[in-house]
């Protein structure tokens, strides 16, 4: 999560929705100008006056990436809450659940996978996603069930949503800068929606339809 008193936003990072991404790109606006920092998937917290960078896979920070937009508010204050421009990175729950299984594989698992036959592949997610923890965006965006951002963008829109914060905030729309992290845990192309049987389906839309519903994913 990210917060720039510079250009008062809040960044409210979301699961597999292309958040690393956006964070890093999103990042130097909350740092001190000038601060030499190289992108990366794993930092400590920075905290000050220019902003807030939560931390991305340590634990035991204040500040730490996918946290819900409840614990931001209660201490950052409803003042600047209210005032600064909020937004996070929606995605089709049914997609963003197939990215939350490739990254969930166990490394030799995915080399095999990457090889096999797409059959194997479908039963290998059809029996993982019974029982699978699915990835939660709801409470990340929300405040008692009511949506707390100001602004949603679309993974499947996402340069022109992300130029569209960009001119909202005074941040330059540089898209040659914006990175792809953890897009490698993927290594297949095939479309998403050839992994599902209708069981697999089934327990998405019921677990995720809030989701579905609002956004109107189909």
């Amino acid at each position: 999560m990210l917060i720039s008193h510079v250009r008062k936003f809040i960044y409210l990072k979301t699961y597999k929705t292309a958040g690393t991404s956006v964070e890093i790109y999103f990042e130097p606006w909350c740092l001190e100008p000038g601060t030499e920092m190289a992108p990366r998937h794993f930092r400590e917290a920075a905290i000050s006056q220019w902003g807030i960078v939560g931390a991305r896979g340590f634990l035991n920070e204040t500040w730490y990436h996918h946290m819900p937009s409840e614990e931001v508010r209660a201490l950052v204050g409803k003042e600047l809450w209210s005032e600064y421009f909020k937004f996070c990175v929606i995605r089709n729950p049914v997609d963003m659940v197939v990215s939350h299984f490739w990254y969930r594989l166990a490394p030799p698992v995915r080399e095999l996978l990457a090889q096999a036959d797409f059959l194997v592949v479908r039963k290998t997610f059809a029996e993982w996603i019974r029982l699978a923890s699915l990835p939660m965006n709801r409470p990340i965006y929300t405040i008692d069930g009511s949506v707390a951002v100001d602004y949603f963008i679309r993974f499947e829109n996402l340069e022109a949503d992300l130029k569209e914060v960009c001119e909202r905030t005074g941040v330059p729309w540089e898209p040659d800068l914006l990175g792809r992290y953890k897009g490698d845990y993927r290594v297949r192309n095939e479309h998403f929606t050839e992994y599902y049987t209708p069981a697999a389906l089934a327990r998405v839309v019921e677990e995720l339809a809030w989701e579905v519903d609002y956004f109107g994913y189909s």
